[in-house]
């Protein structure tokens, strides 16, 4: 499956901690949390049904809403502002290669 992926901050987020990019929804997401966890991830239970949570060991967040197709990548509030795009970049990084091996 060809996609074209683009990370972009969330228009309400004035602190660079919320991130955004948008996969088909018709997308393997099994396959993809299974990629994404061997990147030192966790999976832990979400507050909603139907998004996927998954954490870094910083606390750190990218969130699959599979209906939609949206993920959501929380920068966690103790990282410095000057470095949030960089861990957001960096998670996002993770994202594309799991996204390569499935």
């Amino acid at each position: 499956m060809r996609m074209s992926l683009e990370l972009s901050r969330e228009v309400t987020c004035i602190r660079s901690m919320a991130w955004r990019c948008d996969l088909p929804s018709q997308l393997n997401w099994p396959a993809l949390v299974a990629q994404m966890l061997t990147f030192d991830l966790t999976q832990q239970q979400a507050a909603v049904k139907g998004l996927t949570r998954l954490v870094s060991p910083r606390g750190d967040e990218i969130i699959f809403v599979a209906a939609s197709g949206r993920v959501q990548i929380r920068v966690h509030y103790t990282v410095p502002e000057e470095q949030r795009r960089f861990v957001a970049e960096r998670l996002f990084q993770h994202l594309v290669y799991a996204l390569r091996r499935i």
